[in-house]
């Protein structure tokens, strides 16, 4: 049985189903798919989210300071 013709349409085969049909029939998903309309997801919410910026800077940095070192003995009296 001959498939029915449609002036300025083609058949395809949708990615996702398998399916023949018509293209007018179809559309393009966001990942590059040519689905038909029934088969055809959205795009998850969560691929736009978009991240907040976390600054870790510190607000009064100082630089390391030179290691002191005790070359005497220290008694209980110098504390």
């Amino acid at each position: 049985m001959p498939y029915e013709q449609r002036v300025g349409d083609w058949r395809f085969v949708c990615d996702i189903s398998g399916f023949d049909g018509w293209a007018s029939d179809s559309v393009i998903q966001w990942n590059g798919l040519r689905v038909l309309k029934r088969f055809a997801e959205e795009r998850q919410p969560q691929d736009f989210v978009k991240a907040v910026r976390d600054d870790q800077t510190v607000s009064n940095p100082r630089p390391v300071q030179p290691y002191v070192f005790i070359t005497e003995r220290v008694t209980p009296e110098d504390l």
